[in-house]
């Protein structure tokens, strides 16, 4: 009778596959968890959108989004030396009596020390001649495109590293749109 190596035993790979699991599932509580306190704990601003394509603007269910920040990023990163470009960096924003952020100026890729109580520092990534400072798409339930057509503002909540995550979309008198209210808008928290 031939023995067969630890490594085949059902037993062994059965326990294995249970310690695989367990790392994974680990490894996403402490995502969920670092989203979680990014939402309850992140600064708010509001960022003013840009116009996009209306052929992709609505696509199902779910919006394609620019910001106006974005333009002002490029139009800053064009009119400074090659060597000056950095693939990242921060956009430091100007908060109004509405949060809303207006672009100051460019930081290099260290997140700022020294900012004024009201500015914030956001986290940007240039990539293949575009910027990405949040996500790019809006998803929400099936039959309320019509209510986020009046979007002006995306709502987001800025953790201690300026990494943006967009939580709401606000209207032109910030008020975050919230469909499933029978279209009524709440106040925006600021």
């Amino acid at each position: 009778m031939k023995a067969t190596h630890w490594t085949q035993k059902r037993a062994f790979t059965i326990a294995i596959s249970v310690l695989g699991l367990v790392i994974i599932f680990i490894i996403m509580t402490l995502n969920v968890a670092k989203y979680e306190t990014h939402l309850a704990s992140g600064d708010i601003v509001l960022l003013p959108l840009a116009p996009v394509d209306p052929r992709g603007f609505m696509q199902g269910d779910y919006m394609t989004l620019s910001y106006a920040l974005e333009r002002d990023i490029l139009d800053t990163l064009e009119k400074v030396s090659d060597l000056e470009k950095a693939a990242d960096g921060y956009v430091i924003v100007r908060l109004d009596e509405h949060n809303v952020g207006q672009f100051v100026r460019l930081a290099d890729s260290h997140q700022p020390d020294t900012l004024a109580a009201d500015e914030m520092a956001i986290h940007y990534r240039v990539r293949n001649g575009s910027v990405k400072l949040a996500t790019n798409a809006f998803f929400f339930q099936e039959g309320h495109a019509e209510a986020f057509e009046a979007a002006e503002y995306g709502l987001f909540r800025l953790n201690d590293k300026g990494d943006p995550l967009l939580t709401n979309l606000v209207n032109e008198t910030f008020k975050v749109i919230d469909p499933s209210n029978n279209n009524k808008e709440k106040l925006t928290i600021i």
